[in-house]
């Protein structure tokens, strides 16, 4: 029984130093981007050596797709947020002030995957089939909820703007170190769409 406790114990520390790898990979993936970040960075982020780092993940691709996919998990969240139901004005809003409490909790894990599709973007790399799979594990399910709405023309379109759009506030948040924090850019890009609705309807 004792050795059952203590290969628990074991699996459950590996998966604690797997998160923390990621944490730190995703921090550095954003800031460096994945080809100016080392495995000497990584190591020296996580306070181990680049061996007990391949302990863990095989390569730093390896890491670099394990980030990406964590981030994919993580826009699979907001289904249940989407499937809620009400008015779409309301989606909206609670979307976005999800994606801002996220972004206030872990903020280089918000711009980590905008950083890599930008150093990825226009190559044959098969990570960026990745990048857009996680993109899309949002994009589906809120395109879906906008098919409903008589003004919204292109759902999936619609649906990558709104993202890029919320992703643009969280990179000119970090870019002007909190000066203007990130609702109040929500609120500004609100007021501008306002505006081009009211003249649409006029």
């Amino acid at each position: 029984m004792s050795t059952g406790k203590t290969t628990t114990l074991h699996e459950e520390r590996a998966r604690a130093t797997r998160r923390k790898i990621l944490v730190e990979a995703t921090r550095l993936f954003a800031r460096q981007g994945f080809h100016k970040t080392t495995v000497s960075d990584l190591a020296r982020a996580i306070g181990m050596t680049p061996g007990a780092l391949f302990y863990h993940f095989p390569s730093k691709r390896a890491i670099l797709e394990a980030v990406v996919d964590r981030m994919g998990r993580g826009f699979g969240s907001y289904r249940t947020l989407l499937q809620d139901g009400g008015e779409l004005e309301d989606i909206v809003r609670r979307v976005a002030a999800r994606m801002l409490r996220f972004f206030a909790e872990q903020p280089e894990a918000t711009v980590c995957l905008v950083s890599l599709a930008t150093e990825f973007a226009g190559t044959d790399d098969p990570v960026l089939e990745k990048i857009c799979t996680a993109y899309d594990g949002f994009i589906d399910p809120f395109a879906a909820v906008l098919s409903g709405h008589p003004k919204v023309r292109e759902p999936r379109r619609s649906a990558i703007a709104f993202l890029a759009a919320v992703e643009g506030v969280a990179v000119q948040t970090l870019l002007r170190g909190g000066a203007v924090p990130a609702p109040e850019l929500v609120e500004g890009l609100l007021d501008i769409l306002n505006i081009m609705e009211k003249r649409q309807t006029s």
